[in-house]
This record gives C-alpha cells, sequence and structure tokens, in this order.
C-alpha cells in the first residue's frame, strides 16, 4: 500500500511539473538555480520512477532512503536559495513534506 502511494505521489508530481511547465503556469524563474527545460525533464524522470516503483523494482527500504534525502535536499534548498515565486515555494513546501511523511511512514513498517 505504502509503495503504491509512492508511486502514485510521484506520478503525481511528474505530472504536475510536465503540465505547469508545458502551459507556462510554472517556469525557471520560479524555481532557483533551474530552468524549464530542467521541469520538464524531471517531470519525465518522476513518471519513469513512478513506473519502476508500481512495478517493484526498487525495495522498501530504497523507497525510505530516497524519500528522506530527497525531502531534505528539498527542504535545504528551499532554506537556503533565494529567489522563489510563491507558487514554486509552495510546491516543493509540498512535494518536501509528502516525500518526509512517506520516509517515517515507510520506516516505520520496517520496523514493525
Amino acid at each position: 500500500m505504502l509503495v503504491r502511494a509512492d508511486a502514485l505521489f510521484e506520478g503525481v508530481l511528474g505530472v504536475v511539473l510536465l503540465l505547469t511547465a508545458a502551459s507556462g503556469a510554472l517556469d525557471g524563474s520560479d524555481f532557483p538555480w533551474i530552468g524549464t527545460a530542467v521541469l520538464l525533464i524531471v517531470g519525465w524522470l518522476l513518471l519513469i520512477l513512478c513506473g519502476v516503483i508500481w512495478i517493484g523494482r526498487i525495495g522498501l527500504r530504497e523507497l525510505v532512503l530516497g524519500n528522506a534525502l530527497s525531502a531534505l535536499a528539498g527542504f535545504l534548498w528551499l532554506l537556503l536559495a533565494g529567489g522563489w515565486s510563491t507558487p514554486g515555494a509552495v510546491l516543493v513546501a509540498i512535494a518536501v513534506a509528502v516525500l518526509a511523511g512517506l520516509a517515517v511512514t515507510q520506516a516505520a513498517t520496517l520496523r514493525a
């Protein structure tokens, strides 16, 4: 269940990045240090990751580590970088919160 929830989150985030970058709703000016092309590439990579997680190619321990490191990296990016737009910062903050929540919940199941 948690693995599928993780996959769905990655897929939804990928679709959001693709649609908002392609439509111009979000672009490189919303996120420090990256451009619109990076948003499109990351969106596609997240969709691929969604599929890989969904079919069980990534174990729960690896998901915990990946989610925890991604949440930490996103948090540090929010904290240390300047030049965020409100929508860009909100999107990253939501992603950080969900990734951290997934990591904690998944780690708890490993101990159970």
